[in-house]
């Protein structure tokens, strides 16, 4: 009987720790003032690489040294399940456990296999709820509240794999969603989330919500059944259901829920948070709907991406946070806080974690103590850099800041040459997700940074290719043309398969100037050990040619695959 007294005090310590006014001894700053937001948190992936509750605690102290006051796991996903679940042993007896370490080779392998406990290299593990309850107590003592994040209905390969019962009607492979028909699933729902509160006393429960894929669904008798007695047009709309069930579930046992931004619907309880991931815009979206509002959009908050130029450094899922995008993050006005997220599909090891963790959350945390008010990045940086060397002589593996490569260098300046600013003909269209800003993006004398995301990069899917015609305006004498070509495998970017410049004086009659093919070939799996990413640049020098037209043309290497292409530069 004395438990939940216990966890009610730790609680009540945690949350006026978080509240109160932060102490000058943080690396951050010697002001002591309130904070810009009330929310200032870090997330890390526990599910696709184990991590122990020593790692755990390792975090706990640096994070409050910067006044991070909520520390969220990501405790479920398809590659483990890392708690104990009382009435469901599968849960940990097989579904923590996986048959290799390597995740990108796992879950390549289609089948994605469980094992259980104690076979010869099963890989993974799970908290008992002793450790979850100590971590609670240790992170309480130094104003953090511990945030559990449980998945519902999408990420569930490891449960639905233990549970087939969860499963959709007919389907006896694997699924990654709950079955939102199957009468066992909200009984799981309800036996998860009462058993989350029970070990964790936190004020907030996550429960994911977003990227169920929804296959299964449609073709579930019982899901279309559903769906029609519900008055819905579509099986898909089942998500929007089972998020309100969770949530409501959550609000039932004195709880806030948050969701990520794929939650976001109508009718969801009060006091509901939606944590933005996808774009900066669905923060007002969230806000406009009544619900308080994380922000933590993938373009400034993804630790897993890369923070240095990506051919020098680890495997990563792809993109480009240096230290200065991170805390050039501008939060809309109205949300409640800021969080960075751990994902660790590459992140195998404990340094790798610190060094993607540190410095980068210290910039969060920078965001939410002050806001608007944080000053320079220059003053920043200085202080950083002082902290990489504090941790470092405390044992711990952050980014080694002070040998940064940085920015690719061409894309820090705008550039002049004869195609600058002529009229740029599309023979085939560019995408219109990645415009770069439109038809003169090849021409405007601005190159692209490290990767496709960065506003720069112009797109062509594999059933347009590439092919433009640059106007020079005039006959003009031209030495040299060049483009630069991004290789980006884990976002099926890949150089032209083959690539050609043909020259016209008149805009009808092409001359071909060079054509060259490139015998590198796409790997057979995404996410299976790969070259890194990397930029061409394709040049043809020294011919001393009238020409005023230009004509570029470029394969794709593959169906599905992505051509990125930068400045067409003409000298």
């Amino acid at each position: 009987m004395l438990k939940p007294i216990i966890f009610a005090c730790l609680f009540a310590i945690g949350h006026l720790l978080c509240h109160a006014q932060p102490s000058s001894s943080t690396p951050l700053s010697k002001e002591v003032a309130p904070p810009a937001y009330t929310w200032r948190g870090c997330m890390i992936d526990v599910s696709r690489h184990f991590f122990p509750i020593s790692f755990l605690k390792r975090q706990v102290d640096i994070l409050a040294s910067y006044r991070i006051n909520r520390l969220h796991l990501h405790l479920t996903d398809a590659a483990g399940w890392r708690f104990e679940m009382k009435g469901y042993p599968q849960l940990t007896q097989r579904a923590a456990w996986r048959t290799q370490s390597d995740w990108g080779r796992w879950w390549e392998a289609g089948d994605r296999q469980y094992v259980d406990e104690g076979t010869p290299g099963a890989y993974g593990g799970y908290y008992t709820v002793a450790e979850l309850q100590d971590l609670v107590a240790y992170a309480a003592e130094r104003g953090i509240v511990i945030v559990p994040e449980v998945e519902f209905p999408g990420h569930s390969e490891e449960v639905t794999a233990v549970l087939p019962q969860l499963k959709c009607e007919g389907n006896t492979g694997a699924q990654g969603e709950v079955c939102p028909s199957a009468p066992d699933t909200y009984r799981f729902i309800d036996d998860v989330l009462a058993e989350v509160a029970r070990i964790f006393p936190s004020d907030y429960i996550h429960i994911g919500g977003d990227e169920a894929a929804k296959e299964h669904w449609r073709n579930c008798p019982r899901c279309q059944k559903m769906a029609n007695d519900l008055g819905l047009s579509s099986t898909d709309l089942l998500q929007d259901h089972i998020v309100r069930y969770a949530m409501r579930r959550v609000a039932s046992l004195g709880r806030r829920p948050i969701g990520w931004d794929d939650a976001l619907c109508d009718s969801l309880p009060a006091g509901t948070a939606i944590m933005i991931w996808r774009s900066p815009e669905m923060a007002q979206k969230a806000l406009d709907k009544g619900y308080d509002v994380i922000y933590s959009p993938l373009q400034h908050c993804y630790l897993d991406y890369v923070q240095d130029a990506p051919q020098t450094q680890p495997l990563s899922f792809g993109g480009y946070l240096p230290l200065d995008k991170v805390w050039a993050m501008q939060p809309p006005k109205g949300v409640m806080g800021v969080q960075g997220n751990l994902w660790t599909e590459f992140i195998e090891t404990p340094e790798h974690a610190e060094m993607m963790l540190y410095p980068r959350i210290m910039a969060i945390a920078e965001v939410g103590l002050k806001g608007k008010a944080r000053g320079s990045f220059k003053s920043f940086r200085k202080r950083a850099l002082q902290e990489v060397a504090r941790l470092q002589s405390l044992g711990y593996s952050p980014f080694d800041l002070k040998n940064e490569a940085g920015h690719r260098p061409e894309s820090l300046h705008r550039i002049k040459h004869k195609a600058r600013g002529a009229k740029v003909t599309y023979n085939k269209p560019y995408s219109e997700t990645y415009t770069a800003g439109g038809a003169s993006a090849l021409v405007d004398g601005l190159q692209g940074d490290w990767v496709h995301t960065d506003g720069r990069w112009q797109g062509f899917m594999t059933d347009s290719c590439l092919d433009i015609t640059i106007d020079l305006g005039s006959v003009k004498t031209v030495r040299s043309v060049s483009m630069s070509f991004l290789q980006s495998e884990e976002a099926y970017i890949f150089e032209p398969k083959t690539i050609s410049f043909s020259t016209s004086v008149d805009g009808k009659h092409f001359t071909l100037l060079s054509e060259r093919k490139i015998t590198r070939t796409a790997p057979k799996g995404i996410y299976v050990p790969r070259q890194k990413s990397f930029i061409h640049p394709l040049s043809w020098n020294n011919y001393a040619k009238k020409m005023r037209y230009i004509r570029v043309q470029g394969s794709a290497t593959g169906v599905g695959h992505w051509i990125f292409a930068d400045e067409l530069i003409v000298r």
